[in-house]
């Protein structure tokens, strides 16, 4: 079956589907690692997050955005509206006003009602620009969170381009949120009374966020905004600021002369900062502002003298941008796709480590309410880390396996600095996750010291963190069901199906042939743990499922996807609905349990059922009425989320899977065609939507009448896992036990590639050669021109740099 509906959905919806389109919009600057906007009016807020670990800031290419020290559950600073209308209010907002005419204009283009003449801005590693002029006025104002406080800094550099003196007044705007936010909308009326703002003697703003029954009181910082330009005036007060039925676009204080001087005991808080400013005819002046926090007064003095020393900004700008190129030279590659270079030399590992910095917290799409660090979600982002960082990926595996129960399963997600009690709801996949990200920090740090490694139960006792990921396994084999498969439990990685399991009978075909892949790792682990007889167990294990996946599981064409309650077989040809799910078909090459010609025949299903010009669907057709119209497996609309949507995250594993069988071309069209500024062209940008340097968590399906509109991006498993399949399966350079592997699986046209690639104190420059123009095969390597026997490059402990040329 062919997509020719979905296909002609996306040609017939979209007039922009030229590049001249995308261009108005946006382009790219690679060597400087930008993305630059042309307009403000974006389908949706594209955003960046600024961050130094501790305080955080999330921001628009319009100005749009919240800040928050820690979490954004309980330490949100400022306000930040979602899907209310107006689109993307508010933010941290600078007002430029004539102070002879009276007119203001803002450099983030929003929120004023009178515009710029000429505006661009531009989101890079860490930072946002934002870029305008009018009226003989230029002003640039970069934001970033450096590494010395916990402060986001706003740089307004102004320079006078006319020929006359320019009196100006200059306002920053910060509307502060009473930091815990759901208590904000269903308390504020009681809460708003037990917030201040007061004046510091340092020229600064303070807010106290004092409400009662906080949940970690003493650890809630004060707020400080300030500057290192002597202010004019201030307020504390939004009323006094903003006005009655007013908003950010024409604050009353702006257009009636100047802030009042307001503080606040009990309302609505924010802080607003006027300075008055001369520039007399081609001069340029700076102002920094600083938003942050403190725990207490002086703390705040301290960060105020700090930050305005001379050299504070630059320095820290310098920081931000030193730590990046270090992060980011850990491994660079040149392709002759510049999109694919683009993704994997600068976005997909940037977009990667917010990933694993904020785990599913809070986005443009997630409110930042409820989330807290999902297992299975973080157990998946350390795997695009461990390249950068092998200590951080440690320290998170080690929080992790501190949710795990000493019967080996784990609490779904928590909540580690709010102190929340955790979800915990038992599914079958979430424990497992664990042992791929373990397996791979092994093979980059080159020893296994780190099994041996002492971490807690959640309930009591500690143990190794080889005898943790041992148990995550006894806990899948004590919970088989009456078909053999691991049990669904609450559900396994597709959180809808847990409507085939209410009776706990239903079992998790994926979930087996999850378990496979992990099994074969922990073969691995057990040797190197000095365990080796528990390996003869894993091999066991792995052959009894591997037995049931060539035989219950197979359906003829594809592999099904679940045992339900009833004992009915979900992803079968059999039933009208849901026939063919991708997830059991990728899994079952990863996994290396399907027999080789019932692998590619379950791929080859993929290519014909569910491939489309934007993506491969998770499931066809789409799920309307079964398995009971009364009570259908899923309420999403068709060919939305989870019903018949392009899941990007499980598309990742198509890549991998088709990699594995050798097939470059078909791999490589599964992964270039959800390049996000690939697929917005295909898509056509009005209807994507989405940023287009990050990748989206799914793709609206072509069973639906939004075809190719993207949703959740940024934090998604759909960038570690894309990380993982372009540099560990396409080009094929991947960390194993043993040394550095090499075995790309590229497109047969590509003559070859170059990737520097940083592993264990030693840069290794490849150089890959297709002369043969094939899809996948090491004919030689050599390194520093010694022929190597096979493709596993060892490792070079007393060397710095090593040149390793690969023939295909």
């Amino acid at each position: 079956m062919n997509q020719e509906t979905g296909n002609e959905q996306i040609k017939a919806h979209k007039p922009d589907i030229h590049r001249s389109t995308l261009d108005s919009y946006f382009s790219f600057h690679d060597d400087v690692k930008e993305v630059e906007f042309n307009r403000h009016d974006t389908p949706t807020p594209w955003m960046n997050y600024l961050s130094n670990g501790t305080f955080h800031t999330m921001l628009s290419q319009a100005g749009g955005g919240l800040a928050f020290y820690k979490s954004p559950q309980i330490w949100r600073i400022t306000r930040y509206r979602f899907f209310h209308l107006p689109t993307d209010r508010s933010g941290p907002y600078i007002y430029l006003q004539d102070a002879d005419s009276g007119s203001y204009w803002c450099p983030t283009f929003e929120p004023a009602f009178s515009k710029p003449t000429e505006w661009k801005s531009a989101h890079g590693l860490g930072y946002t620009r934002f870029e305008a002029k009018k009226d003989g006025l230029a002003a640039k104002t970069v934001y970033f969170v450096g590494s010395y406080e916990n402060s986001l800094i706003w740089s307004l550099t102004l320079t006078n381009q006319s020929q006359s003196v320019k009196e100006l007044n200059v306002y920053a705007y910060a509307e502060f949120g009473m930091m815990e936010f759901m208590r904000e909308l269903q308390w504020q009326c009681y809460n708003k009374h037990q917030v201040s703002v007061s004046y510091h003697e340092k020229g600064a703003l303070i807010y106290k966020y004092g409400v009662e029954n906080q949940p970690k009181p003493d650890e809630t910082p004060l707020v400080y905004f300030t500057s290192d330009t002597p202010l004019h005036s201030y307020d504390g007060d939004r009323d006094e600021f903003i006005g009655s039925y007013r908003s950010e676009s024409n604050p009353t204080a702006v257009e009636g002369g100047g802030c009042t001087g307001s503080t606040l005991l009990g309302g609505d808080p924010c802080g607003a900062l006027q300075f008055k400013v001369t520039l007399q005819p081609g001069e340029t002046r700076t102002l920094n502002i600083f938003l942050g926090t403190a725990m207490n007064e002086a703390e705040i003095a301290k960060a105020i003298e700090h930050s305005r020393e001379a050299d504070f900004v630059s320095r820290s700008f310098a920081a931000l941008d030193e730590s990046w190129k270090g992060y980011l030279g850990k491994l660079e590659c040149e392709l002759p796709d510049e999109d694919a270079k683009r993704m994997i030399n600068i976005w997909n590992p940037y977009q990667a480590q917010r990933n694993f910095q904020f785990s599913r917290n809070i986005s443009f799409y997630a409110t930042g309410t409820f989330r807290g660090v999902g297992y299975r979600d973080t157990a998946q982002d350390i795997l695009a880390i461990v390249p950068f960082d092998p200590e951080a990926a440690k320290d998170k595996v080690r929080l992790l396996l501190g949710q795990q129960y000493q019967d080996g399963h784990v609490n779904h997600y928590f909540f580690p600095t709010e102190g929340w009690d955790p979800v915990t709801t038992i599914h079958s996949d979430d424990h497992l996750w664990t042992a791929l990200a373990v397996w791979d920090i092994v093979a980059e740090c080159g020893e296994a010291s780190f099994l041996q490694d002492t971490v807690p139960f959640y309930d009591d006792g500690e143990a190794t963190v080889y005898e943790h990921l041992r148990r995550a396994i006894e806990f899948s084999a004590s919970k088989l069901g009456p078909n053999g498969f691991p049990l669904m439990l609450r559900s396994d990685w597709n959180d809808q199906l847990f409507r085939v399991c209410r009776k706990g009978k239903g079992e998790s075909i994926c979930t087996s042939m999850q378990l496979g892949t992990v099994l074969l790792k922990m073969k691995d682990l057990a040797s190197l743990a000095g365990i080796p007889e528990h390996a003869a167990g894993y091999e066991a294990m792995y052959e009894e499922q591997k037995k049931l996946i060539n035989t219950l599981a197979w359906d003829g064409q594809w592999f099904r996807r679940a045992v339900m309650d009833d004992g009915r077989f979900l992803g079968s040809d059999v039933h009208d609905e849901a026939k063919i799910w991708l997830n059991t078909q990728t899994w079952a090459v990863m996994s290396q349990m399907a027999d080789q010609a019932k692998a590619i025949q379950a791929m080859d299903s993929v290519h014909d059922i569910l491939d489309t010009e934007l993506g491969i669907k998770k499931l066809h057709p789409s799920i309307i009425t079964f398995p009971d119209p009364a009570d259908p497996l899923t309420n999403y609309n068709k060919g939305t989320g989870e019903n018949g949507a392009v899941f990007c995250h499980a598309n990742t594993w198509a890549i991998i899977a088709e990699c594995m069988l050798g097939r470059g071309d078909l791999a490589y069209k599964y992964y270039r065609q959800l390049i996000p500024n690939v697929a917005m062209e295909k898509a056509g940008i009005t209807r994507y939507k989405a940023e287009p340097y990050v990748y989206a968590s799914n793709l609206f399906g072509p069973e639906s009448d939004k075809f190719g509109l993207a949703n959740v991006s940024w934090l998604t498993g759909t960038a570690a896992w894309m990380y993982v399949a372009a540099t560990q399966y396409i080009m094929g350079i991947k960390p194993v036990l043993d040394g550095l592997r090499i075995d790309p699986c590229i497109p047969a046209e590509w003559e070859g590639f170059t990737v520097k690639r940083r592993f264990l104190g030693c840069e290794y420059d490849i150089s890959i050669k297709n002369t043969s123009h094939v899809c996948k095969g090491v004919k030689e390597i050599r390194v520093d021109g010694k022929l190597l026997s096979g493709n596993v490059i060892p490792v070079y402990p007393n060397r710095s740099a090593v040149r390793v040329e690969v023939m295909m």
